[in-house]
């Protein structure tokens, strides 16, 4: 039995990058961790701590950093499973000229954990006339995403669709569409 902290009706990408950012800042490594699918949402792994206290205590520097006070522990029915922390972020720029894809910092952490043979781009720059060519050929920016991804983050497909993965406007942080982790989508 352990106990996870959460936001009741699912975490907010911001917040669940925040809640990352946390973990990693207590030493926890975001490649292998005892996890759990979040409740009601199924779309991210959240940490299963040990020990009510240390949940609580979690959930309290959860509430300070954020400004809400809706962070609550939640006992895990059943046993965890180990692993990483996903899904991956893929954060996608829009400039004059074209289109920038980089992987949130705390993806690349988890990434050179979990897959400390991978090798991680720090971009992938795609120019305005590649990507009308791949809009009018072959698709939107979610299949434009699924082509660049194994290149920037140096996993095979498998890997990737076994993390999930999310891209966010690196502007306006909008989510843009999620691929939840192979074994969540799946429930």
């Amino acid at each position: 039995m352990g106990y996870t902290v959460l936001r009741p009706g699912g975490t907010k990408d911001g917040e669940f990058q925040a809640y990352a950012r946390l973990l990693r800042q207590m030493g926890k490594d975001l490649g292998k961790l005892p996890r759990v699918a979040e409740p009601s949402t199924n779309r991210r792994w959240l940490h299963v701590w040990n020990t009510y206290a240390e949940a609580q205590m979690f959930a309290e520097e959860m509430k300070e950093r954020m400004g809400n006070a809706a962070w609550e522990v939640q006992e895990v029915p059943g046993q965890a499973s180990e692993g990483p922390l996903g899904p991956l972020v893929v954060q996608l720029g829009r400039q004059a000229t074209g289109l920038t894809f980089a992987l949130h910092p705390l993806s690349r952490a988890l990434i050179e954990s979990a897959f400390p043979r991978a090798v991680v781009l720090a971009h992938a720059f795609i120019d305005l006339a590649t990507w009308n060519d791949f809009r009018q050929t072959r698709g939107d920016v979610r299949d434009l995403v699924d082509e660049v991804l194994p290149r920037l983050s140096g996993l095979h497909e498998a890997d990737l669709h076994e993390l999930g993965y999310e891209a966010v406007d690196a502007e306006t942080s909008q989510t843009l569409f999620v691929v939840p982790p192979a074994v969540l989508a799946q429930v």
